[in-house]
Parts: C-alpha cells; sequence; structure tokens
C-alpha cells in the first residue's frame, strides 16, 4: 500500500520536479511473542524524492571568478597554442589555450578542493614562486606512468587522476582512512 501510494506521488510531482534515488538500510527487529523467538529481517529500502528543477539549479557551484576574468583575457585564441597565448608553459604545450583553463577548472579545482591561487600567484600566474605549481607540474608528469601502470593491472578502463589520490583535499590521502577518522 505504502508504495503504491509513493507511485501515485512521483507520477503527480513528475511534470514539474527531477527525481533522484536515494538508498537507505532499514533494520527491523520484531519478537515472536508466541514462541519468544526473535525474528531479525534488514530490508532495504528506496527512497524516492522529488527535487524541483529551481533547487537543482541553486545547488551547482559559482564558477571561478580567475577562470571567468582568464576566458575573458583569451577570447578568440582558446583554439592557439597555449605557449602561444600564455606564458611559462610547460606542461600543455601543444594544447589549445581553452583546454588548459578546462583541465585547470574540472581537474585541479575539485581533484584538490583548492582554487586558482592555490597553486598560482594572483595576477602573476606565469610566476613558479609559488611551491605547489611545481610540485603539481611533477605530479602531472607522473600522471602517464602511472595510468600505464595501473592499466596494466587493472586493464583499460581504468585511470588515475589528481582525485584518484587527493580527494578534493589539498594533500593527498595517502592511507587509508580508518573508522572514525576524517
Amino acid at each position: 500500500m505504502q508504495g503504491r501510494n509513493l507511485c501515485n506521488r512521483i507520477t503527480e510531482t513528475k511534470k514539474s520536479a527531477k527525481l533522484y534515488i536515494d538508498t537507505g538500510f532499514h533494520y527491523q527487529f520484531p519478537q515472536r511473542k508466541d514462541s519468544g523467538m526473535r525474528l531479525s529481517r534488514v530490508l532495504l529500502s528506496f527512497f524516492i524524492v522529488p527535487v524541483p528543477v529551481s533547487a537543482q539549479t541553486a545547488q551547482q557551484p559559482e564558477r571561478n571568478k580567475h577562470l571567468i576574468a582568464l576566458e575573458e583575457v583569451i577570447k578568440g585564441k582558446e583554439s592557439s597554442p597555449a605557449e602561444q597565448v600564455f606564458k611559462n608553459i610547460e606542461i600543455f604545450k601543444g594544447q589549445q589555450a581553452g583546454r588548459v583553463l578546462r583541465v585547470m577548472e574540472f581537474a585541479f579545482t575539485p581533484g584538490l578542493g583548492v582554487e586558482c591561487n592555490f597553486c598560482h600567484v594572483e595576477g602573476k600566474w606565469e610566476s613558479d614562486e609559488n611551491d605547489h605549481k611545481v610540485k603539481a607540474r611533477a605530479m602531472w608528469k607522473m600522471l602517464p606512468e602511472v595510468n600505464k601502470l595501473v592499466k596494466g593491472v587493472a586493464g583499460d578502463k581504468a585511470a588515475v587522476n589528481c582525485y584518484t589520490c587527493h580527494r578534493g583535499e589539498e594533500t593527498p590521502a595517502l592511507t587509508p582512512r580508518g573508522p572514525g577518522k576524517q
């Protein structure tokens, strides 16, 4: 009966909302009074929760102000090689300038949970004064070799990237977190 009501609510809200599924484990330990035996059941429940489309757009993160400004600076040169558009390019030589900004936005920033000024000196993007930029270059250079090793063990679909070790943190998580550790 509960499932039928849930389906009706989904049908009613389908037009104005997108749906996502959240799973939860619920444990129920009823006792039988007649025999004194304790029966335990484990139920896996699925909750379907409608989320209004307006709430979903409100949850999207704001774009990085530095990347937006740099996009304006390179406007019309996005397809040019990075070394012709930016100064002090080492890792991304031959890549399109627009692609370099996408790598910064979608690999480094979420992979390390940082903003541009974690590795770069704000306003002097080409500067190597910040040691994090030097370390990031070294880690990026080791990725092809690490991926080659991983693919040899785990198959062609396996890949390592910034997030694999950093998990959205500035410092790589090189040891597993035990129970109760953050």
